[in-house]
Formats: structure tokens, sequence, C-alpha cells
């Protein structure tokens, strides 16, 4: 059987990402390992995560630097440190419904020719998912799916190079990666949902790039390797098994 990492990012939502990880471990299809990424955030992470019964391994990192925004950093990170053949980028708010795995996985394994499993999204309240179990969490719309969540064929990552460190403000790096991927090719077909908790934030979020992030795009854009000049893992950070 393929074994299958699962990555995810955090920042200061410590409670909504022990419900993540606890989430995971109910899945269908648990994963081969939990890889929570803490971007230099709150410490108090590892002891909440410790409270956890554990299903499977789970790994803690934590980014020593504060590099602004660093979900790009912490993906990265986080699949240097993975092992599995199937990667799944996650992120704090964006919680797997049970058949989620299962049906990726099942997907990456029958269709060679599939590099790339994308997931819909259902908003969920944040106190639902804060106070009520998984079966009382009641959805409130709908959304498409979201460009940095989804998984992939670990090679597929290793190729694009994975996000591009650079552009360091929240989601931009979506513009770029989407379109390295498009350069070599990488086939996306949607299969099961996600969680996505509504507390206002995405929803919030100014959209456009900078000028910096603009600078970056357009010369990844023109370049006919998959990715920058700039290398990955450029930051301190340390790392425990719970």
């Amino acid at each position: 059987m393929n074994r299958l990492s699962v990555i995810i990012p955090a920042y200061k939502q410590t409670a909504l990402t022990v419900v993540h990880v606890r989430e995971c471990m109910n899945s269908y299809r648990v994963p081969d390992e939990i890889i929570v990424v803490n971007d230099h955030g709150d410490e108090t992470l590892f002891d909440e995560l410790q409270k956890l019964e554990k299903k499977t391994k789970i790994i803690y990192a934590y980014i020593l630097q504060d590099v602004g925004f660093g979900y790009n950093h912490a993906c990265n990170l986080g699949f240097w440190l993975s092992r599995g053949d199937f990667i799944t980028l996650e992120d704090a708010d964006h919680i797997p419904l049970r058949e989620a795995y299962s049906n990726a996985t099942e997907i990456l394994e029958d269709r060679p020719e599939i590099d790339r499993v994308s997931f819909s999204r259902y908003w969920v309240p944040l106190e639902n998912v804060l106070t009520l179990p998984y079966k009382d969490w009641v959805p409130t719309g709908v959304i498409g799916p979201n460009s940095m969540v989804a998984m992939y064929r670990r090679e597929v990552y290793a190729y694009t190079k994975g996000q591009d460190e650079r552009m360091n403000e929240y989601g931009w790096l979506a513009y770029d990666w989407k379109v390295r991927e498009t350069k070599v090719g990488v086939k996306t077909m949607k299969a099961g949902q996600f969680y996505i908790v509504k507390d206002g934030s995405e929803q919030n979020i100014k959209r456009g790039m900078s000028k910096k992030n603009r600078k970056f795009y357009k010369e990844n854009t023109a370049n006919p390797h998959p990715h920058g000049e700039n290398g990955v893992l450029n930051f301190m950070f340390h790392v425990k098994q719970l």
C-alpha cells in the first residue's frame, strides 16, 4: 500500500489545529504520518497535541524564525520531513471529511495518469468545530477547491520544487505554483470534500498581488525551469515526534 503523509501548516490556531489532527486520525484511511509545522506561532501547540490519543505517527516541527507569512516555508519543511508516496497539503482551517483521503488515494492508485487530487469544500462554523463532535457539524455553504489544499504524488511536488518561499504573503504562492504545475503538465482530478472553518478570515483576505510577488510570479512564468533560483529550507527549525 502507498504511504500517505499529511502536512498541516499551523500558526496561532492551536485549538483548531488539535481538532484538525484528531479528525485526520479518524479518517477512513488513516494517514501513515501527520506532520504539523508550527510557523513560529503558539508554542503550547506541542503540549496540546500530546494530549490526543495517537492513532498514527505525529511529527511536530517548529520554525525558529519569524519569516513573515510562512505557509510556503511550512509546506516545504513538511514535505522534506515526510516519507509518504502521496502527500496531502492542508491548512489548519481545512479539515478532511472522513472519506476524503480514501477517495483521493484510490484515484492515485488506480489512475496513474492523474498527478494531483483536489477537494470541494463545505463551510462549517468555528463554534461547531470547537464544541461539537464531528457528526454534529452542520455545513452552511459550499466553496470551490483551494489551490493549496490537495493530494499529490510525491514526485510531482518534488519536480515542481514546492512552494516559492520568496512569495511570503498569504495565498499568493498559488499564482506561481499553478503556473509551474501547468508547465510540467500536472493532471488534476477532484474527489472528496473538506470542511473549511468559517471564522471570517478567508472571506476578508484582500485579493491581489504585491509588486514584489508580481515580480517573482513574472520571473517564474518566463523561467523554463519549474522554480526560481532561491533554494528551500533557508531557515532554522527543530523537530519532535509525539
